[in-house]
């Protein structure tokens, strides 16, 4: 077990006694618990989450006087280490809540053990099923949108202006349940939107913490008619050597990935591929400056993580981290129950996201919202809905001209 004490800037630690007098009352300490990939493949994900979520508590600390302490522990995106860095948070540290745990390998034993114990699991990175049941979890707030709810946006806006049909359609996962949910969703809105289902979804696989997508490739180039969107539910290197071995053979459909995959290691790997790929996110693009909160984030990540990249993930860390202190009362909640109860008390907010947040009894998902990107030239550029169909389209009109050209 790796254990990575985090607490906020340490420069503002030592004001805790001034900021104390300032806002006339004691500092405090709420101290969360975060399991994490820290290393291997998926580290940046961790790394840039916690980054963006640190510089919202700097913030917080530098406002109230109070402290955000978080602890991290290295999971390496294993859920064999993720439950018992989830027990040893919880019975040994003491934490308060759990914050931000990524992937859904690993959230799908740590949100159990979380229920189990009576302990928060908050804005968990996954928009798995598995963390959103019909009637909310007390002890599971979510921050972000769903990943039925990321495919679901693409999907609906393709065959708004294409006729597609079964053999059009392919699927490229992760062989766990992060990757059967994702078959699940694209099943049913095929059948939602009237596409003949007879021989099955095809769909290519790969086992988690490998990069052994070899056999997935060789699938795809047997298939015919070959597939013209590929979704793409899966870590980022695996997706991303994916999509380069792909575009080697000479194939070239639309790639659409979930945010999961969209980490910096997916764009560094691909800096040099031509391909066509939409990844949806689960936030506004990192330079939307009209949205008060990304010009905050700047702010914020300059001052209290200025080694930091700024990514989706460090944006969504630093909106899970205001989230969660925006709910915060002048006097910090002193157990687990209370916390939950603050949460739940927002009801309709606003953090100047541009879109409706909204957490109650009734609602454990703050956000459904999905804005789109599209890696082109080494960047993630922001990209409105209407996008999707034309690189479709794109895709058709080269294989008409390279039919002709036959």
């Amino acid at each position: 077990m790796i254990r990575l004490r985090q607490i906020i800037a340490p420069f503002l630690v030592g004001m805790m006694t001034l900021c104390s007098s300032i806002h006339g009352h004691s500092a405090q300490t709420i101290t969360l618990g975060m399991s994490s990939a820290f290393s291997g493949d998926n580290a940046s994900m961790g790394e840039d989450f916690r980054a963006g979520a640190q510089a919202g508590f700097a913030s917080f600390h530098e406002k109230t006087g109070h402290t955000i302490e978080l602890i991290s522990l290295d999971d390496a995106y294993d859920p064999r280490q993720a439950a018992p860095n989830t027990r040893h948070l919880i019975t040994e540290e003491k934490v308060t809540a759990l914050f931000g745990n990524i992937g859904t390998p690993t959230v799908a034993v740590s949100a159990p053990i979380a229920t189990e114990s009576k302990t928060l699991l908050f804005a968990p990175v996954s928009g798995s099923s598995l963390i959103r049941p019909t009637t909310p979890d007390r002890y599971i707030i979510n921050y972000r949108a769903s990943y039925e709810e990321e495919i679901t946006t693409v999907f609906d806006a393709l065959v708004k202006e294409h006729s597609l049909n079964e053999e059009d359609i392919a699927l490229f996962n992760q062989q766990d349940m992060f990757s059967s949910s994702g078959k699940s969703y694209l099943d049913d809105l095929m059948k939602k939107h009237g596409i003949r289902h007879e021989k099955g979804l095809f769909q290519m696989e790969y086992s988690r913490n490998t990069l052994a997508v070899e056999h997935a490739v060789a699938d795809l180039l047997i298939r015919h008619p070959t597939p013209k969107v590929i979704f793409i539910i899966g870590s980022a290197a695996p997706s991303a050597k994916f999509i380069r071995l792909t575009r080697q053979y000479g194939l070239d459909p639309l790639f659409i990935g979930i945010s999961f995959m969209g980490s910096r290691l997916f764009i560094e790997e691909l800096q040099d591929v031509p391909a066509k790929i939409i990844i949806s996110q689960v936030v506004p693009h990192v330079e939307e400056k009209k949205l008060p909160i990304v010009v905050d984030f700047h702010q914020d990540m300059a001052r209290f993580s200025p080694r930091s990249p700024l990514t989706p993930l460090s944006l969504e860390g630093y909106i899970a981290a205001k989230i969660f202190t925006k709910a915060l009362t002048e006097t910090l909640p002193v157990n687990r129950e209370a916390i939950i109860n603050l949460l739940e008390s927002l009801g309709q907010f606003d953090i100047g996201l541009g879109v409706p947040l909204s957490l109650s009894l009734e609602e454990h998902q703050a956000s459904h919202s999905v804005w789109l990107t599209q890696l082109k030239d080494g960047k993630l550029i922001p990209i409105p809905v209407a996008t999707v169909p034309k690189l479709y389209l794109s895709d058709m009109m080269n294989t008409e001209t390279a039919g002709k050209a036959q």
